[in-house]
């Protein structure tokens, strides 16, 4: 049965996202993990949101679609979001075809640098280097249940889009406000920017315990910016997780400073560098 690629329509993100979850969980068990550890609410409404602000494309066979490919473009950049095909359709050729789209939409949208982080399945990486997005650095995932902390020196006060824009154009390398609305909106998420003599030294955003995005000016910061969400992640969850770049030193020494412990790791794969990834913690594997 022939293989048809389209643009995804408005009331099929929900099976989309089901899709999604059963190949990661199917992912995660022949990669000798606990499935029980996906949880669909995680990506509930970060789903609709790629859809409405970004590139949603799926295969279709007969009438029901066996494969999805999102991206987003912020100004200059390209960040693949997801790509996944259903448990038994993986090297069947479907994928292949489905990603050349989503690029050569990317590249119509005007971008210049694209980039994922990158599952551990070694049939997507090599898809993913086959079109030049080579590795950049490891994605190191640390959990624990660390103490509390003090803020000494530094207040906190609620991230406004303003102080998340001005922090991702300098870290980042661009701005990103439908992602920083995104998540000022999301309900259960804390923002805050971090404040030295009142001026922002950085900020984070934090929800179930997950700190991230999170972003700093200086790296004599890391330390105390971090510390900070921290406090906001310890309020809604007694596990924390946080995932820093391979290249971002802070964070690590961060992490094992406080107890966390490193559990897994992913990779962060892209066609050129870019911003000051060193200063800067990553929301997940979906807006990155």
């Amino acid at each position: 049965m022939a293989i048809r690629t389209r643009a995804i329509r408005e009331d099929e993100v929900g099976g989309a996202l089901d899709l999604f979850v059963e190949s990661l969980r199917d992912l995660v068990t022949r990669s000798g993990g606990d499935a029980a550890t996906v949880h669909r609410e995680e990506w509930a409404a970060l789903y609709p949101h790629v859809f409405r602000t970004g590139i949603f494309r799926v295969a279709e066979e007969g009438g029901r679609i066996v494969a999805i490919a999102n991206a987003i473009v912020r100004e200059r950049t390209w960040f693949l979001s997801g790509f996944w095909a259903r448990p038994g359709r993986q090297r069947a050729g479907i994928g292949g075809p489905l990603l050349r789209e989503v690029w050569a939409d990317g590249e119509r949208a005007g971008a210049s640098t694209f980039f994922t982080w990158a599952s551990i399945d070694p049939t997507a990486m090599a898809a993913y280097l086959r079109r030049g997005m080579l590795p950049g650095s490891p994605i190191l995932q640390f959990a624990g249940e660390p103490d509390d902390v003090t803020l000494t020196g530094v207040a906190t006060a609620p991230l406004t889009l303003e102080a998340a824009r001005a922090f991702d154009r300098e870290v980042l390398g661009y701005a990103r406000d439908a992602d920083q609305r995104y998540w000022l909106d999301e309900p259960g998420r804390a923002g805050r920017v971090v404040l030295r003599d009142g001026m922002p030294i950085g900020y984070c955003s934090t929800l179930r315990g997950t700190i991230g995005p999170a972003a700093w000016r200086d790296a004599a910061d890391a330390m105390i910016v971090l510390d900070a969400a921290l406090r906001e992640a310890r309020a809604q969850s007694p596990r924390v997780r946080v995932r820093p770049l391979g290249t971002n030193h802070d964070a690590i020494r961060w992490c094992l400073a406080r107890g966390l412990r490193l559990h897994a790791h992913s990779t962060w794969l892209t066609t050129a560098p870019f911003g000051h990834l060193d200063r800067y913690v990553p929301s997940g594997p979906t807006l990155f």
